[in-house]
């Protein structure tokens, strides 16, 4: 049944001021038409009179000038968009893009038919693709083989789902099987799912790897990681009934270890930080260089470089490739296209000066590459070429 929209709940979602229960108030109601259209009747009186508090770069200033001009237009009627702040400032507008919703941002001029034909060749998205190494060496290539049971090792059943995912399930008879590793592993361009033996899930994002035991011992479940990994862990009873079975996951830089909770992991060696960024429980972080440790909070993160610091967290910014999307929020074109680089497999080119323009945004990362390239370039800002899956950026 319909909710009556509530307008002072819609502001407040403009301002950036609602809490977690009423953004997801706001998202569940908004995929109705009367609260689609109540907020877009809001955001045009908000920038009928926004006035933004100019940053000290200059690429920022231009940024804001030029949102202010611009007029963006959804290709589907499910789509809504709203402004966003960052820093003390207003930055930008930012679009939810549902499914396979996509946005085009109307400039004065349009493309010629010349810079439309650099982007005839055309890249396609990552997709749910993984390799699966078994115990013994041998390799399974998950987006090939036949849904259903792959195998067995240890009395433990390894099956690929219906829905594209791996799911462990200890068989009548389960040998000790705590020595036997597994690992998933997935490519530039692609993602994939997994249920760990203990019932606990791991969602791999692109040039990632999970390497794990396929039956996990009674006193510990550790598993490895490298790349970008979400968990949601399952909480398991000790056999004495003391507490839960502590969870640990390890990078080359860290350790974290946790009890039943919901975090996400960015490891990326190209990245200038180690983020761990939690979404519900509590988790410990251990610097392995130093020994330094710290407790996060939900809606917290860990920065690990030289040191651990800790940071309050954009759960919706970070956890958009986990939901299939590209959450940009004044981001560094330079770490754009890192994103790009490993989604769409391809190599990328850009000179420092241009790198340290900022986006903002919510793309779908369902869509091809040109369509990517199309909203980047209607800045007017940067000009992009694709040329042999090498993305080249230039004034």
């Amino acid at each position: 049944m319909d909710k009556k929209i509530d307008r002072d709940l819609l502001a407040r979602y403009v301002r950036d001021e609602c809490n977690a229960e009423e953004l997801e108030q706001v998202r569940q109601f908004l995929f109705q038409p009367e609260w689609k259209h109540a907020l877009e009747e809001l955001l045009e009186e908000d920038f009928a009179q926004f006035s933004p508090v100019e940053p000290e770069e200059e690429e920022s200033r231009a940024w804001n000038r030029r949102f202010q001009e611009k007029h963006i237009q959804s290709s589907n009627d499910r789509s809504i968009f709203r402004r966003m702040r960052w820093s003390g400032y207003a930055a930008a507008v930012a679009l939810f893009i549902i499914s396979a919703v996509f946005v085009v941002v109307r400039t004065s001029t349009q493309p010629s038919e010349e810079r439309l034909a650099e982007h005839e060749e055309e890249v396609l998205p990552g997709s749910d693709k993984a390799i699966l190494m078994l115990s013994d060496g041998n390799t399974v290539s998950l987006s090939d083989v036949a849904n259903g049971k792959l195998t067995e090792q240890g009395g433990v059943e390894v099956e690929k789902t219906t829905e594209g995912e791996i799911v462990y399930k200890a068989g009548a008879k389960v040998a000790q099987a705590s020595n036997t590793y597994n690992s998933v592993m997935t490519p530039n361009g692609g993602q994939y799912r997994i249920t760990l033996p203990d019932g606990s899930k791991a969602w791999l994002n692109a040039a990632s790897s999970l390497t794990y035991p396929v039956r996990f011992p009674a006193d510990e479940r550790r598993v490895k990681m490298t790349g970008e990994v979400y968990f949601e862990v399952a909480k398991v009873k000790r056999t004495d009934g003391d507490g839960n079975v502590p969870f640990f996951v390890e990078t080359d830089k860290q350790e974290i270890s946790v009890l039943g909770t919901k975090f996400n992991v960015n490891a990326y060696v190209d990245e200038p930080y180690l983020k761990t960024m939690l979404v519900e429980g509590s988790v410990k972080v251990t610097a392995f260089k130093n020994g330094q440790s710290t407790l996060l909070k939900p809606g917290q993160q860990a920065l690990l470089s030289d040191v651990l610091t800790v940071q309050p967290a954009d759960i919706d910014q970070q956890l958009g490739w986990q939901r299939g999307d590209f959450v940009f929020k004044g981001e560094s074109l330079e770490s754009v296209l890192r994103h790009i680089s490993r989604w769409y497999d391809v190599e990328t080119q850009c000179p420092p000066h241009l790198g340290k323009l900022r986006f903002a945004g919510i793309v779908s990362r369902s869509k091809p590459l040109s369509s990517l390239i199309k909203i980047m370039e209607s800045t007017n800002d940067i000009n992009i070429t694709l040329h042999e899956r090498r993305l080249i950026v230039t004034d």
